[in-house]
């Protein structure tokens, strides 16, 4: 199938009638354009003011807006404590008893999984008799 450039609309379309593929429709070059300008105003890069930062320092603002962030409530600050203690223990088995069993779970699934593809391997491998 021929495709053609539309005259009407400027894109790709099926030819009408059968073209020679000894004369295809020679194609029409793009012209340059100059992209957009990007104009930063200074309602846009506003800061908090002063009345509104807390007494620790400047807040930080939600990205795009003049909104600082809301405060953390003080269970998850417990619970980023916790993760963030220097006690040897992995972050994926500090969340208490119940990631321990599904770390051990997890690691005789992946175990049972190696052994299966290995008898695979080998059902296929070794010629039965």
């Amino acid at each position: 199938m021929y495709h053609q450039l539309s005259k009407f609309s400027g894109r790709l379309v099926s030819a009408t009638h059968l073209q020679s593929p000894l004369f295809p429709v020679a194609p029409i070059a793009l012209q340059r354009v100059e992209p957009p300008q990007i104009k930063y105003t200074s309602a846009q890069l506003s800061t908090v003011t002063e009345s509104s930062a807390c007494a620790a320092g400047p807040r930080k603002l939600v990205p795009g807006t003049n909104i600082p962030y809301p405060p953390v409530s003080e269970s998850i600050r417990k619970q980023q404590d916790k993760f963030q203690k220097e006690d040897d223990v992995p972050v994926f088995l500090k969340g208490g008893p119940l990631d321990g069993i599904l770390y051990r779970m997890t690691m005789a699934l992946c175990i049972v999984g190696l052994l299966g593809v290995g008898h695979t391997i080998y059902s296929h491998a070794v010629p039965k008799q």
